[in-house]
Order: C-alpha cells, then sequence, then structure tokens
C-alpha cells in the first residue's frame, strides 16, 4: 500500500526536522508574512533548516496582526541570529528621533507664520 502524504512528490529529508518543534529555537518574530518568508529563505540559502510558525492563521485572519515565529534548530541559532542581523534596517536611534521631531516642529511654525501672513496681505489688498 503507497503512503498518501502530502509531501509524496518531493525529495524530503525527514530527519533533517525531526525534533524541531519540540527543540526549535525562535530566532525572529516578523508581524508580515512576506518579511517571513524573506529572512526563511534567506537562511535556507546559507544551508540552514528552518521553519515558520503561525502562517496559516496570519494568512487567514490578516487583521488579527498574529506574530510569524522563525524557528531553526538550536545548533544553528547563533548562525541565523548573524545572518538576519546582517540584512537588517539601520533604524533611527531614539536621540535621533527627537531632534528631528523639533526640527519638524519648528518647520511646520514657520510654514503656519507664513500662510497667515499671506492671507493676512490677501485680506489687507481687498480692504
Amino acid at each position: 500500500m503507497s503512503r498518501v502524504d502530502i509531501l509524496d512528490d518531493f525529495d524530503f529529508d525527514e530527519n533533517a526536522f525531526r525534533g524541531m518543534a519540540e527543540e526549535g529555537e525562535v530566532v525572529a518574530k516578523f508581524f508580515s508574512l512576506m518579511e517571513a518568508e524573506v529572512a526563511a529563505a534567506r537562511l535556507r540559502a546559507e544551508g540552514i533548516h528552518c521553519f515558520l510558525a503561525n502562517t496559516a492563521s496570519s494568512s487567514v485572519l490578516p487583521h488579527l496582526q498574529s506574530v510569524i515565529r522563525l524557528h531553526v534548530r538550536p545548533l544553528d541559532s547563533a548562525r541565523a541570529r548573524e545572518i538576519l542581523n546582517e540584512a537588517a534596517i539601520t533604524t533611527i536611534s531614539p536621540s535621533d528621533n527627537t531632534r528631528n521631531a523639533g526640527t519638524l516642529t519648528a518647520l511646520a511654525i514657520l510654514i503656519g507664520i507664513l500662510l497667515a501672513a499671506l492671507l493676512a496681505s490677501i485680506l489687507w489688498s481687498r480692504y
């Protein structure tokens, strides 16, 4: 009798994922399925076996904003984190953010004053 598994027709090494559900370590969490898939593809390209947990619920109920977890074997976790950190986007530090907020506030006040002066000159020329 033949097996009727979903992955019957694929070259799949069952031993590569044995025990990952119990022993897998979460190396990243994502809110976007696309970001999670890209990160998983990056790890797989480097030869690190991984899987994404919670993808079905985020696809079926996208408005819930569920967290998608990227799991790897514990022995691959350090290398996986290193690979994912190489591709990380540099973010603005909080001190830079408050400086930018002050600049934007000053610019908004200046634009408001200029618009008020323009409105006053238009109203003054009518009378």
